[in-house]
């Protein structure tokens, strides 16, 4: 029996630290990398080609693994997601082909926390804007919108909202949440209040979003709820691009509907609607903040631990093709 092959399809896998390489070809795998840059332009047709002879394929969960690459493929048992999000993988291709499919949620949480709540700060307090004026000989003092005693709206408690909550224990907020699950030990352990969305955006000084990607939210902070909106409130998103309607937020921060909005991920990445990120009032990063140096080594660690564990016939944890079992014996 040959060692089984793994496709790893995003350079930044291994920068952090070359250990997650290393435990997979002492495992027993071949393993065969492929540079960010090619797979950032990798057509439909090119991954069909790769993904020939692969036994396994470690993605992002951006990188389209689309019904055609996912039937093309020869002898694929296992897809990798190194992060939380799975937008770009067909699941139900994958599960009527006996593949399995696994992510790693919470492993960058604590990272795209912290990036949440630098965000919130980064725009309540212009430091983006005013950094600009000063570096370029400027001196203009701005008032700026405080954090301490405001309400924080967070759109899904899941691991991330709840390291939001934690990280601004000492802001003195009023929380308010919304999520189609209730935590309810959780929510009442930090005087968390659930409410509609409608209601969150209305009452909500800051809102942050920490939902996934799925019919459900695509498109769901769209121009009327914007509109619910405080005009001194902001919005942050660290979540998914689309989520978040690129246009209405355009009109809503030009017309002044909201004071301002920190943006993490664009509808289309790069962001091919400039004027949003070119805005005063807008903060912008490239989609950053689940890559953090301990983030990414929490993320390659933890993929690694479920292909060994699948490939040596246990169920790894995390599945998204709940059903689906290794096909025939295991191969460590």
């Amino acid at each position: 029996m040959g060692k089984p092959k793994v496709l790893v399809m995003e350079k930044i896998f291994a920068e952090v630290s070359r250990e997650p390489i290393e435990k997979l070809e002492n495992a027993g795998f071949l393993i065969d990398e492929r540079s960010y840059e090619m797979v950032r332009s990798i057509t439909e047709e090119e991954f069909c080609k790769l993904i020939n002879g692969v036994d396994v394929v470690v993605v992002t969960g951006l990188l389209p693994v689309t019904r055609r690459v996912i039937e093309a493929a020869d002898r694929l048992k296992m897809i990798a997601i190194r992060g939380a999000g799975f937008d770009g993988t067909d699941l139900e291709a994958a599960r009527k082909k006996g593949i399995l499919v696994t992510h790693n949620p919470g492993a960058n949480a604590d990272s795209v926390a912290d990036m949440t709540v630098g965000l919130m700060l980064a725009v309540l307090k212009k430091l983006a804007k005013l950094d600009h004026k000063i570096r370029n000989g400027g001196w203009e003092r701005e008032r700026t919108l405080d954090m301490h005693g405001k309400v924080l709206g967070i759109i899904g408690i899941g691991r991330i909202g709840k390291i939001v909550v934690k990280r601004v224990q000492g802001f003195d907020m009023t929380i308010i949440a919304n999520d189609i699950v209730e935590y309810r030990e959780f929510l009442e352990r930090y005087g968390i209040e659930s409410v509609s969305k409608e209601e969150l955006l209305e009452r909500a000084d800051i809102v942050t979003i920490h939902t996934p990607l799925d019919d459900s939210t695509r498109g769901m902070i769209e121009e009327k709820r914007l509109r619910l909106m405080k005009r001194d409130s902001i919005l942050v998103n660290t979540a998914r691009g689309p989520i978040v309607d690129a246009m209405a937020l355009y009109k809503a921060l030009k017309e002044g509907w909201i004071a301002g909005a920190g943006l993490d991920v664009h509808m289309t990445e790069p962001p091919s609607f400039r004027p949003l990120v070119e805005l005063n009032n807008v903060v912008s990063t490239c989609h950053v903040a689940g890559i953090s140096d301990g983030a990414s080594y929490n993320m390659a660690m933890q993929t690694v631990e479920k292909i060994i564990t699948y490939f040596r016939g246990e169920m790894p944890e995390c599945v998204l093709t709940p059903g689906v079992t290794f096909p025939g014996k295991p191969m460590l």
